[in-house]
């Protein structure tokens, strides 16, 4: 499963360095967060250190305003109920000639989130597709599907999303999901399940899937042999949120507290918490693998007390990233049963841990795993019932 970074506030740099680091990545745009007269210089960045870039319109809500996105030629000005009903014309063709512009590897649809499927929404996004058939027959189309939790948690309307699906022309899909209760690790195992089943409903179409704003809890998108997740550095690039895509009276990023990401235990901890763990004998259980050792993280584990070490804000989300790639890239086995165990293997290592840690006070709070695992597991032995046999069979061919 590859791993896509999702741009979001104060990422351009990070996202250079970053793909200059890995050798290479796929960055998902955001209006939001790059004005247009800065766009293609940055894409020109990006190419020259052997990234690509993909261009997310954020249309989800067109009816609220959000000074950024309103910067941008494509975005509707007085015209919306014309668009709502299908009038876009002018929208594909701004768009396309953006994506032209900056040499996306391919053309991601707007869509507005809907709180319903039915036939008025598949007959907007099949207008979408046509109209950009007509203006890019050379670039590989990729449809957004933005769903709210709610529709996400009802099974019959997942399905129903599939079957839609599975007569739009395109080579993929973008998703992005609400999540419900608004809780940044969900603590809702059928609407995982449901998640899981809408990727491998998808994927058995031989159509890509890519899931947007996501987190480590979505790892197991493995198991629907999804094709990549996108994160990014604040909650709100790893969690849908709507307010983000508003203007507020503060519309700035807040003093936030620094956390570290302990990629075995699938947690985060405040740095404070480090200390604790430091005196406590249990630092060298948080060091991340070998494998995912990074400049960002490797000060924590030199011997000084951490919170003195001058780990920074910047330095977590890039250990964060670097983190999640590489668990995104060993996410995917050979076969089914491979991604299965090894998922379940994940999730039991991250529970041990985490009963030693709690046992010592060193706990994540609300970005601790330990009430996560058995949702998880839950949405997987769901999942597993409902596809083991046609994925284990299909495995090579997705």
């Amino acid at each position: 499963m590859d791993f896509y970074i999702q741009m979001g506030h104060g990422m351009q740099t990070m996202c250079k360095e970053l793909t200059s680091e890995w050798g290479s990545s796929k960055i998902i745009l955001s209006p939001l967060n790059l004005p247009p007269e800065r766009l293609e210089k940055f894409t020109s960045d990006i190419e020259k250190v052997n990234g690509s870039v993909l261009f997310d319109p954020q249309l989800y809500f067109p009816r609220k305003y959000h000074k950024n996105l309103a910067k941008y030629n494509y975005w509707p000005q007085d015209e919306i109920t014309n668009l709502e009903n299908g009038n876009c014309d002018t929208l594909i063709g701004k768009l396309y000639e953006l994506n032209k512009r900056i040499s996306t590897s391919s053309f991601i649809l707007p869509s507005f989130i809907v709180s319903k499927i039915d036939h008025r929404w598949n007959a907007l996004q099949q207008s979408y597709i046509t109209k950009a058939q007509s203006y890019s027959p050379d670039k590989a189309l990729i449809s957004t599907v933005a769903i709210t939790g709610e529709v996400l948690s009802d099974s019959t309307q997942v399905e129903q999303i599939i079957q839609y699906i599975e007569h739009w022309n395109v080579e993929g899909i973008y998703i992005v999901c609400e999540h419900p209760d608004r809780y940044y690790l969900v603590d809702q195992p059928l609407w995982l399940s449901n998640l899981l089943a809408l990727v491998a409903g998808i994927k058995r179409q031989h159509k890509k899937v890519i899931v947007g704003y996501a987190s480590h809890q979505m790892l197991c998108l493995a198991m629907a042999k999804c094709d990549a997740i996108a994160s990014g550095n604040f909650l709100n690039v790893r969690w849908f949120k709507p307010e983000h895509f508003e203007t507020m009276e503060d519309d700035g990023i807040s003093r936030r507290a620094i956390w570290y990401y302990c990629p075995q235990a699938l947690s985060e901890y405040k740095v404070p918490f480090l200390d604790i763990a430091q005196r406590m004998g249990k630092l060298d259980v948080m060091k991340p693998a070998p494998e995912m050792m990074n400049p960002y993280c490797d000060m924590l584990f030199a011997g000084s007390l951490p919170s003195s070490t001058g780990y920074k804000e910047s330095h977590a989300h890039r250990h964060y990233l670097c983190c999640l790639r590489y668990q995104s890239l060993m996410a995917t086995r050979d076969s089914y049963s491979e991604t299965m165990d090894s998922q379940l293997l994940i999730l039991e290592t991250a529970e041990q841990i985490l009963s030693g840690l709690r046992s010592k006070g060193i706990r994540g709070q609300d970005r601790d795993f330990s009430d996560i695992i058995d949702v998880n597991r839950a949405a997987i032995a769901v999942h597993d019932a409902e596809f083991r046999f046609t994925l284990s069979r299909e495995w090579e061919t997705l």
